[in-house]
Order: C-alpha cells, then sequence, then structure tokens
C-alpha cells in the first residue's frame, strides 16, 4: 500500500508533527524523499518527492517565500516539512495562505527531530514496497522494448508512453521542431487547439522556450513548465532531453492534462527516451548512408562517368530525377577569391552566421528555385555548389524563371545594400540527364571566361557568350595567338617599350559599349585624356574604329587574348 501524507503524519515515530496547512492535500502519495537546501534545486525535483529543509533557504528571502509553494505544486511534489525554532521562528504566513490555496501540505517538524529521523521513516515504508515497484518496472520496460522491435518507429513509442503515462506526448527535434504528437480523447486541452501540430515547425512559443534551462541537454531527469494557455487554461509539461553521449537528438514533452503522473510514468518517460535516442541514431545514419549514395551518384553524373545511358535511367529513377528532362547546371562561387564551405568545415569558434557555408547557399538556392517555379538539386563540389536544374520536356527553353531565381538568390545571400558575395554561372542546356556533364563542362568555362577577363556580373549566363565559347573549345591555341598577334600585336608591342595602357584602354572600350565617358571613368582618367589615347591607337592599328568589321576582330582578339591568359 502506498505511503500519503496522511499515513506519515499517522506514523507512531513521526509523533508530534503538525499539519499548518494544505489539510485537503494530504492523500498526496509519497514516493521519496529529498532535502530542500537550495532554490536551484526544483528543476531536480520529482513528483510525488516529500521535502524535508531547515528553513535556512527562507531566511531572509521574501521572495522565494512567495513563489515556493506554488513551484512545488507544480512539480506535483508530495509536502514540504520544515524543521521550525533555528532559521524559521514560525511558518511565513504568505506560505501558509498559498498551502491552502493550493490544497499543498506544509508541515512543522519539531525542533527535537533531525531530517533524517522523518526521512528513515518514509523510507522505511517504501522500500517495503520495492517489489511489487520492480515488477511494474519491468513490464514497463518489456512493453517498451516489444515497441521498439516491433516498429522502431518515433510514432510508435510516442503512442506508447501516451498509453503509459495517461497523457498525450509530443516528440521535438534539437532545434524544437515538432516529429510527432500523440492526442489523448479524453484530452480536455486538446494539442490543435493549443499549440501547433504542424510537423517540422515549432509547438511552443518562443516565450516557453527561453524560460528553459540553456543546457537542458545535461539533463537526464525530466523538468517541469507550466505553459499559460488560452482562456485562462494552463497545462503542466514534463520535459526530457533525447540524448546520448553528448548529443541532444530532440525533447520528450507529456502534456500533463489527463492525470497527475507517478513514479513509474517518469520510468516510462526515461526509457521511451533512451529508445528514442537509438532511433534518432538509427533515423540519421540511414539518412546520411541514403544522402552519400545519392552524392556519389551525382558526382559520377556530373562529371560523366557514369558508364550507360541505361545506368543512368535506372540510377536516375531510385534517386528520384528525370532521366528525359532538359537540364542546366549553374555554378555558384565565392567572388572575390571567396570559397564557399561546409559548417563542418569550420574552425570550433567559426561564426557559421557570417561565414558563406555550402548549407546556407543550398537553402537560398533551394527557396529562390521554389519561389521561381523551378527544380533544382544543389551539390557540393569543392569550393563550388553545383544546381542540377530540370528544365522540364520543352524544346524552347524560357531563361527568365532561372534569371529570377538567380535574383532572389543573389538578395538571400547579399547583405543589406552590399555585393553579392558570389557569382552564378549558368552553362549550356543538354537534352537528357546523361549529358548535365556537358553543361558543367561549359558553366565551367564561363567560371575560367569571368576569372581571366575581370567580368564582374553578378549573373552570367553561357548563352551570351557564344564567340567566347567558339574560340575556346574549337580553335587551336597557336592558331588563337597568331590570330591576336595580328590584330592587337602593335599594342602589345608599344606597350611593353613605352610602359603604356593603350591595349587596355580599347579592352574598357569594348566592354562599355563603346562609351568614351563610361570607359574613362573605369580607368580614372579624364574623358580628353582617354580621347587622345584612342587617337594613338587608330594611329598605331591603321583604322578609325568605325567600321564593324574591324571592330569584330578587335573584339575577338581580345577574347582569344583572355582564352590564352587562362
Amino acid at each position: 500500500m502506498e505511503l500519503t501524507v496522511s499515513g506519515f503524519l499517522a506514523l507512531p515515530q513521526m509523533e508530534g508533527l503538525r499539519l499548518l496547512a494544505g489539510g485537503r492535500g494530504v492523500e498526496r502519495a509519497i514516493t521519496r524523499t529529498n532535502v530542500l537546501d537550495n532554490p536551484d534545486s526544483l528543476d531536480w525535483l520529482m513528483p510525488g518527492e516529500f521535502l524535508l529543509s531547515s528553513g535556512y533557504i527562507l531566511r531572509e528571502r521574501p521572495e522565494l517565500q512567495q513563489t515556493l509553494v506554488a513551484s512545488l505544486t507544480e512539480i506535483n511534489c508530495a509536502g514540504l516539512c520544515i524543521k521550525l525554532g533555528r532559521y524559521l521562528d514560525a511558518m511565513p504566513s504568505v506560505m501558509v495562505e498559498a498551502a491552502n490555496r493550493l490544497n499543498f501540505p506544509l508541515i512543522e517538524l519539531p525542533f527535537g527531530y533531525s531530517l533524517s529521523t522523518a526521512a528513515a521513516a518514509i523510507n522505511a515504508h517504501i522500500y517495503s514496497q520495492n517489489d511489487r515497484q520492480i515488477e511494474k518496472t519491468l513490464e514497463i520496460h518489456r512493453e517498451i522494448m516489444r515497441t521498439a522491435l516491433a516498429s522502431g518507429q518515433m510514432f510508435g513509442l510516442a503512442e506508447t508512453l501516451t498509453r503509459l503515462v495517461g497523457n498525450p506526448v509530443l516528440v521535438t527535434d534539437s532545434h524544437w521542431n515538432l516529429l510527432c504528437c500523440v492526442d489523448r480523447p479524453d484530452n480536455p486541452l486538446p494539442l490543435d487547439r493549443f499549440v501547433s501540430t504542424i510537423p517540422k515547425k515549432p509547438p511552443f512559443p518562443a516565450g516557453f522556450l527561453e524560460s528553459l534551462p540553456l543546457d537542458l541537454g545535461n539533463y537526464r531527469k525530466s523538468i517541469t513548465r507550466v505553459l499559460p494557455l488560452e482562456d485562462e487554461h494552463q497545462v503542466r509539461c514534463r520535459i526530457l532531453p533525447i540524448a546520448a553521449h553528448g548529443v541532444v537528438y530532440g525533447y520528450l514533452i507529456v502534456w500533463e492534462s489527463v492525470r497527475d503522473l507517478v513514479e513509474l510514468d517518469f520510468a516510462a518517460l526515461e526509457q521511451v527516451a533512451v529508445m528514442a535516442a537509438l532511433e534518432r541514431i538509427r533515423a540519421m545514419e540511414v539518412e546520411q548512408t541514403k544522402l552519400r549514395v545519392r552524392k556519389d551518384f551525382l558526382d559520377d553524373l556530373l562529371s560523366g562517368s557514369v558508364a550507360s545511358q541505361n545506368a543512368v535511367r535506372s540510377l536516375a529513377a531510385v534517386h528520384g530525377l528525370a532521366f528525359d528532362s532538359r537540364y542546366r547546371c549553374l555554378i555558384v562561387r565565392g567572388r572575390e577569391g571567396g570559397v564557399l564551405v561546409r559548417e563542418r568545415d569550420l574552425p570550433p569558434m567559426g561564426d557559421a552566421a557570417s561565414a558563406l557555408t555550402m548549407e546556407r547557399a543550398s537553402a537560398a538556392a533551394l527557396h529562390a528555385g521554389a519561389e521561381a517555379g523551378v527544380s533544382l538539386v544543389p551539390v557540393a563540389r569543392g569550393i563550388q555548389l553545383v544546381l542540377l536544374v530540370n528544365l522540364g520536356q520543352t524544346p524552347a527553353e524560357d531563361t527568365r524563371a532561372l534569371r529570377r531565381m538567380a535574383r532572389v538568390m543573389l538578395e538571400a545571400l547579399s547583405p543589406a545594400g552590399g555585393p553579392s558575395p558570389v557569382q552564378i554561372v549558368a552553362g549550356s542546356p543538354v537534352p537528357t540527364l546523361s549529358e548535365v556533364s556537358k553543361s558543367l563542362e561549359n558553366a565551367q568555362t564561363g567560371v575560367h571566361m569571368a576569372r581571366t577577363t575581370g567580368l564582374r556580373d553578378p549573373v552570367i549566363f553561357m548563352d551570351d557568350f557564344a564567340a567566347y565559347q567558339l574560340l575556346s573549345e574549337n580553335v587551336d591555341r597557336d592558331v588563337l595567338a597568331r590570330f591576336c598577334q595580328n590584330s592587337i600585336g602593335p599594342l602589345l608591342e608599344f606597350d611593353r617599350k613605352a610602359g603604356t595602357q593603350l591595349t587596355e584602354t580599347l579592352d574598357q572600350y569594348f566592354r562599355h559599349n563603346n562609351s568614351i565617358s563610361e570607359a574613362a571613368k573605369a580607368m580614372y582618367i579624364h574623358r580628353n585624356t582617354y580621347i587622345y589615347r584612342l587617337e594613338k591607337i587608330k594611329t598605331l592599328l591603321g583604322t578609325d574604329l568605325k567600321k564593324s568589321r574591324k571592330l569584330l576582330e578587335l573584339q575577338l582578339a581580345f577574347l582569344a587574348r583572355s582564352i590564352l591568359q587562362e
């Protein structure tokens, strides 16, 4: 038979104890004893504990006297017994009033009794009940093991825990996003009415989460918090981390709205937390294995290493990619020598918020793709992020959606009002998934072009640079060198001997669409100076820079020069 507060008061060896307040709560069951000597230990107290105190922590602590009884009631402790006459001459009236209001037993321990006397009397009764408790605990363990072996799923564990503790249960990940929840038909405070039950969204308000200890992941016992609800309702929540080897995988929350938890319920909660940690570890390892297999396939696909089209077709089906769609590869790279890094590559004190990480760039790409209606797969390759974009099966591709996607992505990654930290280079489209390596190679040509020519455009479509591709991919380097020498050789030779910048002057002229004013600004020289240099160029080249064929030849020569400089 369980020991209640009234039974404790009736024990012969406890004669002289005096119930000061909370008489209507004397049928609370006592599961164990604990000593209350530190106000910071409230998070470590368990329901059913009968608390013993010398009163030292209450001396000259009126703010603690105001809140202690309410805090112990929230935890559902059995009662509080204080030894008066040493640190407290009388029980504080504010505690007496709160105990009567909340039906929480408040007991005076006579001065002649030690705290250990009361603890020994309670423990002697509890130890006599141990065999029955052990059998119940083993039955709980067997039921949880049956669930784990039968399904091994988080929802199955949550269902079992809900049945064992008689209350709704929520399970979140380590960031407090909901994984699953199980309600009960007899719940007077339904979950879907008072919290969000949308998966992958936080069910609790930010203020409630901020009230939790920062080191909650280190706790091995559940803590108690009361969540205020609408219409002046409130609910007691029991929160226990799902953790293993110092890693927090999530949290179990018992929504204590149907019945008060007893000691065996907490044993069930702790055992389910262990099984849930194993399930989270297993699920994460399975997911990581899937990601590794998928990444290996995408790496082989982008490098052109998959043996046959049939192999590509079958593997694409496994990984949810459409084989017969048209595709483009986009390369996202850090500008001005910057690189994209993975979060795991940051140093221990690295600032992941300020570093341009693969994870951050991938998330921005997926968001931008969804907003622009573009289906894509991000793939990290070295210091670059490759976006494998599905263009569908329409022969005529409209690049407006891709350009809109790139613009949204740049806005997401750029600091407010600052320059873009990345450059996006789009390769040419290919007709099927098996040929995406050609699109990637084409995009890589664009990266080289941007690097060697100093092209600073945040978004580059290789469709706009057909001449560069023609020269780079189809003309021998010796032929390009001879063509370059024949076209702009006089400028190169004059600059070499005289130390002038005539070659750069003409290059800037073409870069700024033959605008003298804009080209002069780019070189930080006066417009008249620029005009003087152009006249010198005309003399050396023997042309007035007005003949369209000659201008085309000179522009091609500069493209050839940039290709040779690679």
